[in-house]
């Protein structure tokens, strides 16, 4: 379907429905627009740190699992923790 077939057939939609379940389209729009530009901007950022790494290798440090469980134990002692006072 043509885009501006497409939006005159959303506006001839719109326009037909009582202003609660407008409201609710609008809402959705909204919530459409919104993931979208958050996608495009998680999109950047991953590119961004794709970029980086390729510009300074050195930079990027790699660890065994033996390395990040030892780096890691106070998040899960503190995550356990937080678990319990719930």
């Amino acid at each position: 379907m043509a885009v501006l077939m497409v939006r005159e057939r959303l506006k001839y939609e719109v326009e037909a429905l009582p202003e609660q379940m407008a409201a609710e389209v609008l809402d959705f729009v909204l919530f459409v627009k919104a993931r979208h530009n958050e996608e495009a901007y998680l999109w950047r950022q991953v590119e961004a740190a794709h970029d980086r790494r390729l510009q300074h290798p050195e930079d990027v440090l790699a660890v065994t699992a033996a390395e990040w469980d030892a780096l890691t134990a106070e998040l899960e002692s503190e995550a356990d923790g937080i678990s319990a006072a719930l």
